[in-house]
């Protein structure tokens, strides 16, 4: 258990806050309970800020939804006009077919980029034969 989860515990007791305090002066305990008060009121507010926050957009949902029905246009519409695929934020890769010999002799041929990870028996053919992936493209997908 960590230190604030010590603290925690003290302070949702009420027994072990008399002990905690019991050396204290009011003055003293009026000051501390005055500054969680005014910490909890910061939290209340922070919180009806963010149930407003929710009310907004449940209502401007309801009503686009609501203008939705009066039009007949219907979710399953929208994601066939936008497309159901999420837009991608990087240039796509482009994508080759690469050839190469394997140990045992056999050509083979291996869909890739020409960067990231790679199959381990085209490594060790590019390290046999001191090529580069470029030298090994045969085709280009698209």
């Amino acid at each position: 258990m960590n230190i604030f989860e010590e603290a925690l515990d003290v302070l949702k007791s009420k027994v072990q806050l008399r002990k905690l305090f019991q050396d204290m002066h009011a003055e003293d305990l009026q000051r501390i309970i005055n500054r969680l008060d005014s910490i909890y009121e910061e939290k209340l507010l922070l919180q009806q800020e963010q149930e407003k926050e929710q009310s907004r957009k449940r209502e401007a949902i309801e009503a686009v939804l609501n203008q939705m029905k009066e039009l007949g246009v219907k979710a399953d519409d929208i994601e066939s006009l936008i497309g159901s695929a999420p837009m991608r934020k990087h240039k796509p890769r482009k994508r080759y077919v690469f050839s190469y010999q394997a140990k045992d002799g056999n050509d083979t041929n291996w869909e890739g980029a020409t960067t990231g990870r790679i199959p381990a028996e085209f490594s060790d053919y590019l390290k046999r034969t001191g090529k580069d992936r470029k030298d090994c493209i045969i085709s280009e997908l698209d």
